[in-house]
């Protein structure tokens, strides 16, 4: 572990503070229930996001959006439905819809902090990175206390290969806000990226003691007990990143290299499979298996 990097994250570890995060509830649970919703109260725009929320947890962001044009044309427009809307298209990977929703969504709402997150990940996807850290450091401005654009911004100079600065950045973060455990699974990756993986892997034990259910950390965490051939250690991180989210693709897809090398090849491939149906390279557990 790099010494200066050590010593400070072991003086932020030290200054942490537990803080719960409320879920939010679901409203609409069937497409019945969406329609009716919308037919009581046509001019609402939250009665459209209600309803197209029910979509986006089904993974369906092509009737979300319909739910959501509905609303653009029926109701009250709202930033926050624009913003919807622009997550919809997002998803499918619309980028000029995408951009253009968000975009109304910050006619209607200049200092809406979520549409200008938004805006930052669209510019981003479309290779403009200057623009797209910018948003993320307008969001900053318009919200100094709030985790996610700082994130978003970690993540961004990461992306755009400024790694040492997404380092001196997210530390400082955390020292203004080490309660934020989404700040610490940034640094995590950021140590990951650099090839600190100790250190990668102090910082997600952080980011766990702050928010035991993050699959994102378990998953991460899983990774490197297998990087590091600690292969129990890390079907169980996965197998608990399951528990929490029965599609973290990267949880699969470790799972399935640490069973490779624990002798359950039938295991291996079931969770190989999901993670190449998700797009990761199982290379290595095919390897391993014919061996």
């Amino acid at each position: 572990m790099h010494c200066k990097s050590a010593a400070r994250l072991g003086l932020l570890i030290l200054a942490t503070a537990i803080v719960a995060v409320p879920a939010a509830a679901t409203v609409v649970t069937s497409k019945v229930q969406g329609e009716a919703l919308l037919a009581a109260d046509p001019a609402t725009a939250r009665a459209y996001q209600d309803y197209a929320d029910f979509y986006f947890k089904l993974g369906n962001p092509v009737a979300a959006a319909e739910v959501l044009e509905r609303g653009r044309v029926r109701a009250d427009v709202t930033a926050d439905l624009m913003v919807d809307l622009g997550r919809a298209y997002q998803l499918q990977k619309q980028w000029t819809k995408a951009e253009s929703a968000t975009r109304e969504a910050l006619v209607l709402d200049a200092g809406h902090v979520g549409a200008h997150v938004q805006l930052g990940e669209i510019y981003l996807a479309l290779g403009w990175a200057r623009s797209g850290l910018d948003s993320f450091r307008k969001a900053i401005e318009l919200a100094p206390g709030d985790p996610l654009p700082q994130v978003r911004l970690v993540r961004g100079l990461c992306e755009t290969g400024q790694v040492a600065e997404a380092e001196e950045t997210c530390l400082r973060y955390i020292a203004e806000g080490p309660e934020h455990a989404g700040l610490w699974l940034a640094l995590g990756q950021v140590f990951e990226q650099e090839g600190k993986h100790r250190e990668a892997f102090t910082t997600y034990g952080q980011a766990l003691t702050l928010d035991p259910s993050s699959s994102t950390a378990w998953a991460r965490q899983g990774k490197l007990f297998c990087e590091f051939g600690q292969f129990d250690a890390g079907a169980q991180s996965c197998r608990r990143a399951l528990e929490l989210n029965p599609d973290d693709a990267l949880a699969h897809a470790y799972l399935g290299v640490a069973l490779s090398q624990l002798g359950d090849g039938d295991g291996a491939r079931e969770h190989a499979r999901i993670a190449e149906a998700a797009g990761l390279n199982m290379t290595s557990v095919w390897r391993a298996l014919e061996r």
